[in-house]
């Protein structure tokens, strides 16, 4: 499901899996990060989510969590590898002059 929301195709979420969808895409919209990517949904922050919404979470609603939280990270990190490999743009190899300089940002306060 979330492999195929990221790819913007559409996503069909089981009956049986529909509140604990709605449900991590609560924590998803609150997750924090560390300047490197998304930090995981931990159990801290899962049970003060749990106790906001007065919720007491069965075993397999913790589990789906977490498995949805492992494979969000997953197709994040993915995805921003391949942003990091695209082909940089190429940098000249001629030095920085003061003409060059001067060509490329000219005096603007000059009329």
């Amino acid at each position: 499901m979330i492999a195929d929301q990221a790819a913007g195709r559409p996503i069909k979420v089981p009956a049986a899996g529909e509140q604990v969808w709605f449900w991590f895409r609560e924590l998803d919209s609150q997750r924090q990060g560390n300047g490197y990517g998304m930090n995981s949904l931990g159990f801290r922050e899962i049970k003060a989510w749990a106790d906001l919404r007065e919720l007491s979470l069965l075993p397999w609603h913790l589990d789906a969590i977490l498995a949805l939280d492992i494979k969000r990270r997953s197709v994040a990190a993915t995805t921003a590898q391949a942003e990091t490999e695209k082909p940089q743009a190429e940098v000249s190899k001629r030095s920085l002059t003061s003409k060059l300089f001067d060509a490329l940002f000219p005096d603007r306060t000059a009329k």
